[in-house]
């Protein structure tokens, strides 16, 4: 892996809410409104992005952050799409 501790972290939090979901996809709101904006949630949003960022840069399985059964295509698509979405969020700024 060649990104740092807290972004694996923040990935796992992540990927977590979905790894049942038959798409990833479709949890993508739920990931937001549970882990992104949840009121429980201290990470800025900055650290989201940064850690998607970093994780789908580098060469690491993200797939294999957490047991789960989504391919790396999968996993990999999913945090790009929720990497748009956060970067288009008016709460970023």
């Amino acid at each position: 892996m060649n990104f740092d501790l807290q972004a694996a972290a923040i990935l796992r939090m992540l990927i977590y809410p979905i790894q049942f979901e038959a798409d990833p996809l479709n949890g993508m709101n739920r990931v937001m409104a549970q882990v992104v904006f949840a009121e429980h949630t201290k990470v800025p949003l900055a650290d989201f992005i940064a850690a998607i960022d970093a994780g789908l840069a580098s060469d690491a399985k993200l797939s294999e952050l957490i047991p789960q059964s989504h391919s790396e295509t999968a996993i990999r698509g999913f945090l790009s799409a929720l990497c748009t979405r956060l970067e288009a969020d008016p709460r970023r700024s």
